[in-house]
């Protein structure tokens, strides 16, 4: 028993130690796509809505930002309770509709709350179809860059514990002027 138990808590330490020395992947998907600055949303499993708590960190968030510089635009990530999908894999309806309503729940609240004029949303449990790789669209420039840094990792690429899945969440990345 204490062997496991040593065992969990050599890979605890060995985890903590390589985390702390990884790129912090929200700061590096913002600057792939011309943001400087990102913050993460959460969502309670299921939920469709922003809770009073994460409205009121939004808006200490742009209330800051606001103080220093003006924002062009905002980019939100949002997630189902599911990772960022893998090549050619299948996705529910319900899922795709669930990141749909919480980038839509967030789209309204910056633009009628915060008065935002320009945000734009990408459903991050889909994956960017041919035409859209094809074209190099927006949605499929940003969706690849968060892939390319880890911010969109699949489920068998988030790890172990999961430490760096992002189901349930979603990043709001700003473009200031």
């Amino acid at each position: 028993m204490t062997t496991i138990i040593r065992l969990v808590l050599i890979l605890g330490f060995f985890g903590a130690i390589v985390s702390a020395h990884q790129p912090d992947v929200e700061i590096a998907t913002a600057k792939m796509i011309g943001a400087s600055q990102v913050a993460p949303v959460f969502f309670d499993p299921g939920a469709k809505k922003l809770s009073a708590e994460e409205k009121s960190e939004l808006q200490v968030f742009f209330t800051s930002l606001r103080e220093s510089k003006e924002i062009k635009s905002v980019r939100v990530l949002a997630w189902a309770d599911r990772e960022y999908p893998a090549k050619d894999e299948k996705v529910s309806a319900k899922q795709i509709a669930l990141a749909k309503e919480r980038g839509e729940a967030i789209r309204a609240y910056l633009q009628k709350d915060l008065k935002i004029k320009t945000v734009d949303t990408h459903n991050m449990t889909e994956r960017p179809s041919k035409l859209s790789e094809f074209f190099k669209t927006n949605d499929y420039e940003v969706k690849s860059s968060a892939e390319a840094t880890g911010a969109a990792p699949t489920q068998d690429k988030a790890g172990v514990f999961e430490e760096m899945g992002r189901s349930t969440t979603a990043l709001v990345l700003v473009v200031l002027e």
